[in-house]
């Protein structure tokens, strides 16, 4: 195995590793900063995104309802529900600063190789990626007051079933519902989409 920098990289730092000529399924690009922001701290693009690009993994340990930390507050919220009672816990990395948006251009997507953010709409270079933190909350006793500044804000991040019809049935149209929230929803009103 020979490491060889790939030709017209520009700013980022690319990783490519190189196996009897052929190119192996990953590499490690840098498309993402962490700067401050009004909410504390926040995700940004150095590159712009496509529609559907995969952005980052979610990293980190799975723990159970019962170890969340006392009181759970938007301080320490660095928890990401992957199911009815279990969370993936800080990884100590980017995924732990993605900041919620009621206008998100991102969404978790559940696969069979991780829990990635995606890109729902184009992302400019220089802009904050975000996500509807409701997409990934099921009976969860927490709400946090939202200041996403989006036209469209609700004032309080809930669980998924409380978000109006309308914008569950976009989120479920896009992929980016997980099947342990899916499987609690009214089955006539997930087949009338």
């Amino acid at each position: 195995m020979v490491a060889r920098p790939a030709p017209g990289l520009g700013e980022y730092f690319l990783i490519n590793l190189w196996w009897e000529g052929e190119v192996p399924s990953f590499f490690v690009m840098i498309k993402l900063e962490q700067k401050n922001c009004e909410h504390g701290r926040g995700v940004y693009t150095k590159e712009p995104f496509r529609l559907g690009d995969e952005i980052l993994e979610f990293k980190g340990p799975a723990v159970t309802i019962e170890d969340l930390p006392r009181p759970y507050t938007a301080e320490n919220d660095y928890y990401l529900q992957i199911g009815e009672n279990l969370f993936l816990g800080p990884s100590g990395e980017l995924d732990d600063y993605v900041n919620h948006s009621c206008e998100p251009n991102c969404g978790v997507k559940f696969n069979t190789d991780g829990i990635k953010l995606v890109a729902i709409a184009p992302i400019a270079a220089g802009h904050q990626i975000t996500f509807d933190y409701s997409t990934t909350m099921h009976n969860f006793d927490w709400e946090m007051n939202c200041g996403c500044g989006s036209n469209t804000c609700r004032q309080q991040v809930k669980n998924f079933v409380e978000l109006p019809a309308e914008i569950q049935a976009r989120y479920i149209k896009l992929g980016i519902v997980p099947d342990f929230i899916l499987k609690n929803l009214d089955r006539q009103f997930v087949n009338r989409l």
